[in-house]
């Protein structure tokens, strides 16, 4: 999972501008970010490093006007995160043509990729597959449109794709449309971005979510092309814990499909309790939906420092553990001698959830029942969220009673598979079921 931009502008674009939206994609990715572009007068210019966006950007200290920019901000799935040369932009060129690259998703059918590529001679400088898009296109010909879809006949899994080539801004998504893109315009502005909400925020008029299998030439004028559809796939996951609240996907608002699940979460339940506590934020607008339907009080008791990151998106336990604590207080003024019903959205290795049960105990309460917005994850995600291999997943070596007593809670209800996959027809579910619709080759790395 990343987070990617792109715009283009005749009379150009300042650097801090494509700043100010990719900040709006920070919660998509926190190991690294950058950019590649070319200014209105001609220069190439670029910069990319380990760290958050505003780090990354102070740390480059100019403010460039850009005819074309492509900008990232990492959250590795494919690719060791420690490894400066995975950090995106990739840039290549075709004789002086400039070529860049910023991919959200992962390659299934990347070792594959990979070795074809280096049969051939071509010496790969990182080992993430998102470059491997950037060197197929480079050795395909034509216009834009036909270099992508014959690149797209090639890879399998899920892309979401910007690149510069030349002055000119491609955007593309795969035919199964697993991750996101908006496009939006301001002026002559063409922008493009992960999220909806990253364009509002940044006072860019939102025009269209681009379609599955539907792609973008922005070269002065703005031509969309199509690279087929196969079987809608949009990832249920971003609406689960990825996405902004106050963005729209797929189609939807994912205020309200969080809100709805926790009114359906309660509908299901029998718990007597005192006191409905989100695990924020990812778990408060489920907690609003729960507490609105059961009518138990809803009440903020843990407090979130927004100066740590989301811990499910660190690279490795250690630091999802440590952040934990450093980002939760609890409050005891809410939670002593309470009966507490503790929601959040998704429930992936279960040792974040056991170090939230531990604080609310410690901070006096009296019960801590856990209650999930999402169903069991029992699968790993191959299309672009890091979630670990089998043995790592609670829900896969575990049953429900079994997770309980792990993360040492009282009880703990997950949402029913039914209801949500009755709420999301026509989406990816693999994680949730195990059953994957897009062929996953046994190499992949899990």
């Amino acid at each position: 999972m990343c987070g990617i931009v792109g715009v283009r502008s005749e009379r150009g674009v300042r650097l801090s501008r494509v700043v100010s939206v990719l900040q709006g994609l920070q919660h998509r990715g926190q190991e690294a970010s950058g950019f590649v572009g070319i200014t209105t007068d001609g220069r190439e210019v670029g910069f990319k490093d380990v760290g958050l966006v505003s780090e990354v950007f102070r740390r480059y200290g100019a403010d460039p006007l850009l005819k074309v920019a492509v900008a990232h901000t990492r959250y590795s799935t494919q690719g060791e995160s420690y490894r400066p040369e995975n950090v995106q932009p990739f840039v290549g060129f075709i004789g002086e043509r400039l070529l860049a690259l910023v991919h959200n998703g992962n390659l299934t059918n990347y070792p594959q990729l990979k070795a074809e590529l280096q049969r051939d001679g071509v010496i790969l400088r990182s080992t993430s597959d998102s470059e491997v898009i950037l060197l197929l296109y480079a050795r395909e010909s034509g216009a834009p449109e036909e270099r992508i879809r014959r690149l797209t006949s090639k890879v399998e899994g899920a892309w979401t794709v910007l690149m510069i080539d030349g002055d000119r801004l491609l955007a593309f998504r795969d035919p199964y449309g697993f991750r996101p893109l908006w496009m939006g315009r301001e002026g002559d502005e063409v922008w493009f971005a992960s999220e909806d909400s990253a364009l509002r925020s940044a006072e860019i008029d939102v025009v269209e979510e681009v379609g599955i299998g539907e792609g973008y030439v922005v070269d002065g004028r703005v031509r969309k092309f199509g690279v087929g559809v196969k079987v809608p796939l949009p990832c249920s996951f971003e609406l689960v814990y990825f996405a902004r609240p106050d963005s729209n996907l797929f189609g939807r608002s994912v205020y309200e499909w969080r809100l709805r699940a926790g009114e359906v979460l309660a509908e299901v339940d029998s718990l007597e309790a005192d006191v409905v506590v989100p695990v924020p934020d990812s778990g408060t607008i489920y907690a609003i939906g729960y507490a609105r339907r059961s009518g138990i009080p809803f009440q903020m008791g843990l407090i979130r420092s927004h100066y740590v990151g989301r811990s499910f998106i660190q690279p490795s336990q250690d630091v999802r553990r440590r952040t934990v604590r450093a980002k939760l207080f609890p409050v005891p003024f809410v939670l002593k001698g309470r009966r507490v019903v503790l929601i959040d959205d998704s429930l992936v290795r279960g040792t974040t959830m056991r170090e939230i049960v531990r604080m609310v105990r410690d901070a006096g309460a009296k019960e801590v029942h856990v209650r999930i917005g999402s169903p069991p994850v029992i699968s790993p995600c191959y299309f672009g969220i890091d979630t670990p291999t089998r043995e790592e997943l609670a829900a896969s070596r575990m049953d429900t009673a079994r997770i309980g007593e792990f993360i040492e809670a009282d009880s703990i209800l997950y949402l029913p598979l039914s209801r949500f996959r009755e709420a999301l027809p026509n989406f990816c579910v693999s994680c949730f079921t195990g059953e994957y619709a897009v062929k996953v080759p046994s190499d992949v790395r899990v």
